[in-house]
C-alpha cells in the first residue's frame, strides 16, 4: 500500500495590473505542531497534518488579511474537539469568522473568497467560499481535476438563492454579477443624469462576481434578513491516490486567463532538477504567465506536492472518488 511520506509546499503571488494587493495566502506544513504550541491539539487526527489558503480579497484588504490571521486558529478550536466531524469543522469556523468580521468592522465594506486545502494522512479536505479554486494533477487522468466548484451567479442554484434573498442576477462586462434590488433604478438614474448633461451624480452600484464570500457586509444586509452573500462554504473530502502528484490553491486572477489544463500543465513542466527549486520556478512562471495573457487581478498560486512511498499502481481505498458537498 502506498504511503504519504512528505507534504511540501510553493507559492508565489503577484500585486499586477491591481492598486493594490489584496490577496493573502497562508502555509502551515506542520499543522499539528502549530496546534500544540497553541495547546489546541490535533494529534487525534490522521497525520501529517497541513493547512494550506489562499483568500482573495476585493473591495480593499481588510477582510482578507482578517481572515488569513484567524481562519486557521478558529479551525484549530473545532478540530481539537475530538468528536468533531472536519466538514463541520469548516464550515462552521467559515461562518463564525464571518460573523467575527462583520461585528469587529462595523463600517468595513471589504469581502474575500475563500480555499482552503487540509490535509490528514491521505485524505484531502477543500473548503472553499467564491470563485477561487483547487486543481489536481493525477497522472491516471488526461486533464486537470477540478475539486472545487466556483459560487458565482451564473451557477442555476447560486443565482436562485441569491434571488430568492431579495438581490437580483445582472449582465456586467459580459459576466453575470450579483446585485442588490435597486441596482436597475441607480443604474437608469446615473444614465439620466448623464444624457440631462449634470455628469456623474454618484459611483454606479456595486455588483460582485461571486455569490458567496467572507464580508461585503452590504450584501449580507441587502435582502432584509436574508444575506445576498453567504459565508458557509462547499466541502469536499476524498482519499489521496498514489497517482496525485500535487494540488494547486489559486485565485481568479489565475483561472480567468487559463484554462484548468494550462495551469496544471504549467505547474508539472519539468524546469529545475531539484523539486522544491521546480516547483518554486513552476509557481512563478504560471504568475507570469496570467499576467502576460491579460489578468487585470492579483495573482496568487500555492503547489502542494505529495512525496509518496509505496507502489506505483494502487486502487483505491475508501472514497477516492471526488465528494463534493454542496451546500
Amino acid at each position: 500500500m502506498a504511503r504519504l511520506a512528505k507534504v511540501w509546499a510553493e507559492s508565489a503571488f503577484m500585486q499586477g495590473r491591481r492598486p493594490q494587493q489584496e490577496d493573502r495566502h497562508v502555509k502551515i506544513l506542520d499543522f499539528t505542531k502549530a496546534a500544540r504550541s497553541l495547546q489546541l491539539p490535533i494529534d487525534h487526527l490522521p497525520q501529517p497534518c497541513s493547512f494550506m489558503a489562499i483568500y482573495d480579497g476585493h473591495r480593499g484588504p481588510v477582510c482578507a488579511d482578517f481572515v488569513a490571521k484567524n481562519l486557521h486558529l478558529k479551525l484549530l478550536k473545532h478540530l481539537s474537539a475530538k468528536a468533531t466531524d472536519i466538514a463541520s469543522a469548516m464550515r462552521t469556523a467559515c461562518e463564525e469568522l464571518d460573523e467575527e468580521f462583520l461585528q469587529r468592522h462595523r463600517t468595513c465594506l471589504d469581502g474575500c473568497t475563500v480555499v482552503l486545502a487540509l490535509l490528514t494522512g491521505e485524505e484531502l479536505h477543500l473548503a472553499w467560499l467564491g470563485d477561487s479554486r483547487a486543481l489536481l494533477s493525477d497522472t491516471e487522468k488526461p486533464h486537470a481535476v477540478c475539486v472545487t466548484q466556483d459560487h458565482r451567479p451564473s451557477v442555476p442554484y447560486e443565482a436562485e438563492r441569491v434571488k430568492r434573498a431579495g438581490g437580483m442576477v445582472v449582465k456586467w462586462d459580459g459576466t453575470q454579477r450579483v446585485a442588490k434590488a435597486d441596482y436597475e433604478e441607480k443604474m437608469r438614474e446615473l444614465r439620466r443624469a448623464k444624457a440631462q448633461g449634470l455628469g456623474t451624480i454618484g459611483q454606479p452600484p456595486v455588483a460582485l462576481a461571486v455569490s458567496r464570500a467572507m464580508g461585503d457586509r452590504d450584501f449580507k444586509e441587502a435582502g432584509g434578513g436574508r444575506a445576498l452573500l453567504i459565508a458557509r462554504p462547499s466541502v469536499n473530502s476524498f482519499r489521496l491516490k498514489r497517482s496525485m502528484r500535487f494540488l494547486a490553491l489559486m485565485c481568479d486572477g489565475i483561472t480567468d486567463v487559463l484554462s484548468n489544463d494550462e495551469v496544471v500543465m504549467e505547474l508539472n513542466f519539468r524546469r529545475e532538477k531539484d523539486p522544491a527549486a521546480n516547483a518554486r520556478k513552476a509557481c512563478g512562471d504560471l504568475v507570469q504567465k496570467a499576467y502576460a495573457r491579460g489578468s487585470q487581478d492579483n495573482l496568487t498560486v500555492i503547489m502542494v506536492c505529495f512525496d509518496w512511498e509505496g507502489p506505483e499502481v494502487e486502487e483505491p481505498i475508501g472514497p477516492a472518488a471526488k465528494k463534493q458537498r454542496r451546500d
